[in-house]
């Protein structure tokens, strides 16, 4: 990690422990009912303090980060849900990046990918975490296995490695839009999270703006 990036944690941090600190003036008047997505990218919701806004990317990240996180430090109490693919997906790759997936493959399976060898330099996907959206199986994939490898270059633990790896690839992305159902679904479950105001990278996934504030935008000055 750079000096600069560990500035950026620590400011967010900052940020949020603020958030945190007034956790009771927002997050638990948050009205599901109330809420929209905004440019297919931030739920919004007002709520007694002003307007809450999430970003449904980086929400998403922490839902997931959280969940393989568990998953893997404690794999037996604990069981990956994981959906069927309809048709499996036999996975190439180059012979470098097949001995990287070896590596990897008993993490992926234990945060919900099944992941079969097959012959050599291939394997063959069944199965998915429920938390990840169909389509592009392969991409996601190799961006794990990408993201995995550079991370453990940088001493980080394999555990740790595949958790953000995972988080960061598979989550819902800027750009994708979503139902009343799904938002509702991404707010109870982030507020479910143990650190829900900041994402896996040290970013704030959600900020608020106070009603004090948006008055402020509205205020004229008194002509003599």
């Amino acid at each position: 990690m750079t000096e600069n990036f560990l500035d950026a944690v620590d400011r967010a941090k900052q940020y949020v422990s603020k958030l945190a600190s007034q956790k009771n003036n927002y997050s638990d008047n948050f009205d599901i009912n109330k809420i929209w997505q905004l440019n297919n990218t931030y739920i919004v919701s007002p709520v007694e303090s002003g307007i809450v806004i999430i970003d449904q990317k980086l929400a998403h990240q922490r839902i997931l980060y959280e969940r393989a996180v568990s998953l893997l430090q404690n794999p037996s109490s604990s069981f990956p849900l994981s959906q069927t693919l309809l048709f499996p997906v036999e996975l190439k790759f180059s012979s470098e990046d097949y001995s990287n997936l070896l590596d990897a493959l008993p993490f992926l399976n234990r945060i919900g990918f099944d992941l079969i060898k097959n012959e050599t330099d291939s394997v063959v996907l069944e199965s998915i975490p429920t938390d990840m959206l169909r389509g592009n199986e392969a991409e996601i994939i190799s961006k794990i296995l990408k993201k995995f490898m550079s991370l453990i270059k940088n001493n980080m633990s394999k555990e740790k490695a595949i958790a953000l790896s995972f988080s960061t690839q598979a989550c819902i992305k800027h750009g994708d839009s979503l139902d009343d159902n799904e938002m509702v679904e991404i707010v109870n479950r982030l507020f479910g999270t143990k650190d829900p105001f900041i994402c896996p990278q040290g970013r704030s996934s959600i900020i608020q703006i106070p009603i004090n504030e948006i008055k402020e935008k509205f205020e004229l000055d008194i002509l003599p």
